[in-house]
């Protein structure tokens, strides 16, 4: 990756992180075994297999994270010359109690469970998209981190990122809400840097549910500005394939049933 494309990624996320601070990811969920009486003397576990030299170590992937991953939109929800950057991720989190967040220019209390994530850039850098699903416990949960957002965006007309030489200027204007979804709204946030310049990024959060659908979409400040129908189609997209998702985990929640992905529907979403 060329210093700016890297540049412009550290910005984007500095800027716009959502629900948590970086927690490393748990172990695969696995039934604690039952206490035995006091009178009986646990059993020494075996030690650990020793890998193969050379092989790989097997990634602790959940099944909860491959589902939201799967439901990013693809390459062909982007104009051809796009490319992928950065790759599909998911990212668990474990907030703590009084944990926060940095917003723009607020510190907000920290709800989500995990991410996933997913870019697309022009081939010559700009225009690009960052789309992310950021998961909570509950839809009550992802609504009242949605709500500090937009009060933050609607706060944040002027404030700095960083300091020194690396010191970016910012500011959040109103944008029209976005359709579809059970609340959102959208800014314009403006930025200026040394090195990446003057930029223009529409700022877009969509609820459905117990997910948040974030879409950044930037451009040069004084070009075209981000293609608003393209922003549109990508919340669509993202709605349509969250319609019949994972469900929300947190405690007043029953668990579903297992949810299968049938051929058709993983014939569109990849």
């Amino acid at each position: 990756m060329t210093r700016f494309p890297l540049l412009l990624l550290t910005l984007t996320l500095a800027l716009l992180a959502t629900g948590c601070g970086r927690s490393d990811p748990p172990a695969a969920d696995v039934p604690l075994p039952t206490p035995r009486p006091a009178t009986v003397a646990a059993p020494t576990p075996p030690p650990p297999a020793t890998p193969t030299p050379g092989a790989p170590a097997a990634p602790a992937a959940t099944r909860t994270g491959a589902d939201y991953v799967l439901r990013l939109p693809r390459e062909d929800a982007v104009p051809a010359n796009w490319a992928m950057n950065p790759v599909p991720d998911f990212e668990t989190r474990a907030p703590q109690p009084g944990e926060t967040y940095h917003f723009a220019c607020r510190d907000l209390p920290a709800r989500s469970i995990g991410v996933a994530t997913v870019g697309y850039r022009h081939l010559d850098g700009l225009p690009s998209v960052a789309i992310e699903y950021v998961i909570y416990p509950t839809a009550e949960d992802a609504s009242a981190a949605l709500a500090d957002m937009r009060a933050a965006a609607d706060a944040c007309d002027d404030f700095t990122i960083g300091s020194g030489d690396a010191a970016t200027a910012a500011g959040f204007a109103p944008l029209e809400p976005p359709a579809g979804g059970d609340e959102g709204f959208a800014a314009a946030l403006t930025t200026t840097n040394a090195v990446s310049g003057d930029l223009v990024t529409h700022v877009v959060k969509v609820r459905q549910s117990h997910v948040i659908i974030g879409i950044s979409h930037t451009a040069r400040l004084g070009e075209a500005p981000p293609d608003e129908a393209l922003t549109r189609m990508l919340i669509e997209t993202a709605l349509d394939n969250l319609r019949d998702g994972p469900r929300p985990t947190g405690p007043s929640v029953a668990r579903p049933a297992p949810y299968t992905l049938s051929s058709r529907r993983l014939s569109r979403i990849m």
